[in-house]
């Protein structure tokens, strides 16, 4: 191993705070002593959160699957540390009182049923694309409403228009992200974060237990091989039903929403939105590649006792391959459809105004002069480098640069991907 290599694998655990270091090796201590100590279970999950949201029905049946496998896989795989294991048990608890809550506001207000979600804007493609650039510009046209941080982990009751800046719960989601970057500075270099900004809408496919971001706590290998090939329309259809919740308090034109892990569904995506307007975003996988492992093996420092950069390294570039084969072979079924839209990474970037524009015209939609003025002025208070630079390098996570160029050829080439060098 390099000095570099070890460097960063070293720096990512010397960084926590004493206090986490020493309660992670009291948590190693027990489990020496008693091998089942900590281990989570679905049942005793599920009714923990029964008792703390005062609700029990979550709905249609079939979400149990995704947790109990979710659960299976943190207990066998997950090599959580003391604080990995407070973080994923809030993580799961707060999901399944959000699903509370959406389906007990649905029953009681039935009104929600009757609210359009109509030719959504959802921003796919890798992880690391520019994703979260894009969906801060189509923000700021007031005429898309994006998913915020706070509200996506929230949902019910949903917000009012009086109250929408002032809710309570942005304190505490504001709280969260705050807790994070004291655990995990590099973050906010890599993907930056805050209560009020646009957000994945991976905590809504969540709430049914189907959705990528639960993997970007740990390795929980069982649970991504599911993933790839579960049915997914019910988790679009719990998705859809949380963004009737959301705009029943707030009149809503259009969504804006965005993740990477949609370009691994686009068939259920289409099944539950059918007049979705897509934006595949596209860059170098040399780029994307490395810059993935380096994001999730900084989240995994935060919450095992032992990070394996080769296998996260592994185990995303294979991910990134799957999505692109799963998207690419959905298109292919399709055949000619001018619902999506092709966005290269380089073209954002050196144009990101003019990248939105284009996107507009491609879908038939205008973006008057005051939402093109704000996208301007955001670009001038927003730097790429504003939270620091995001360094990496795919010998960190044992890759070679040439064997990754030649696994994702077809897709550079299929696409047009320029190299970035």
């Amino acid at each position: 191993m390099s000095d570099a290599k070890r460097d960063v694998r070293a720096s990512d655990k010397s960084s926590l705070p004493m206090v986490v270091r020493a309660m992670n090796s009291y948590g190693r201590t027990v489990r020496r002593i008693r091998p089942g100590h900590g281990r989570f279970n679905a049942d005793a999950l599920v009714e923990k959160a029964q008792e703390s949201a005062k609700l029990d029905d979550f709905g249609p049946d079939g979400w149990q699957e995704g947790l109990e496998i979710l659960v299976d896989s943190i207990n066998s795989e997950g090599n959580l540390s003391q604080l990995g294991r407070m973080i994923l048990g809030g993580l799961i608890d707060s999901t399944l009182q959000m699903r509370l809550r959406v389906v007990d506001w649905s029953n009681q207000h039935p009104e929600v049923a009757k609210e359009q979600v109509s030719a959504p804007i959802v921003v796919t493609g890798l992880p690391r694309t520019g994703t979260t650039l894009l969906s801060n510009l189509l923000d700021l046209d007031p005429m898309n409403r994006s998913l915020l941080a706070w509200e996506g982990g929230t949902v019910a009751p949903p917000p009012t228009l009086s109250g929408h800046r002032e809710d309570p719960r942005i304190a505490e989601a504001a709280k969260g992200s705050g807790q994070l970057a004291k655990l995990a500075p590099k973050v906010q270099a890599m993907h930056p974060m805050a209560a009020t900004l646009p957000t994945e809408c991976v905590t809504l496919l969540g709430g049914e237990f189907k959705s990528i971001h639960f993997e970007t706590q740990g390795t929980f290998n069982t649970y991504g091989a599911w993933f790839e090939t579960c049915d997914m329309v019910p988790a679009y259809e719990f998705h859809r039903l949380c963004l009737q919740v959301l705009q029943s308090g707030i009149p809503t034109h259009r969504w804006s929403l965005k993740t990477p892990g949609h370009m691994w569904h686009l068939d259920a995506l289409y099944a539950v939105y059918p007049d979705a307007r897509v934006v595949w975003t596209h860059r170098d996988p040399l780029k994307v590649v490395g810059s993935v492992a380096s994001l999730n093996c900084t989240l995994h420092a935060t919450n095992t006792d032992k990070v394996d950069f080769d296998a996260v390294g592994r185990i995303w570039r294979d991910k990134c391959l799957h999505g692109i084969k799963a998207g690419t072979e959905f298109r292919d079924r399709r055949g000619s459809d001018d619902t999506v839209f092709d966005l290269q990474y380089a073209e954002l970037m050196d144009d990101p105004v003019g990248s939105v524009e284009r996107i507009y015209r491609h879908f038939n939609m205008e973006l008057d002069d005051l939402g093109r003025r704000k996208m301007a002025a955001w670009m001038e208070e927003n730097p790429q480098d504003r939270f620091g630079r995001h360094r990496y390098t795919l010998d960190q996570f044992g890759l070679s640069a040439e064997e990754v160029r030649q696994q994702f050829a077809p897709y550079t080439e299929r696409y047009e991907v320029p190299s970035e060098g």
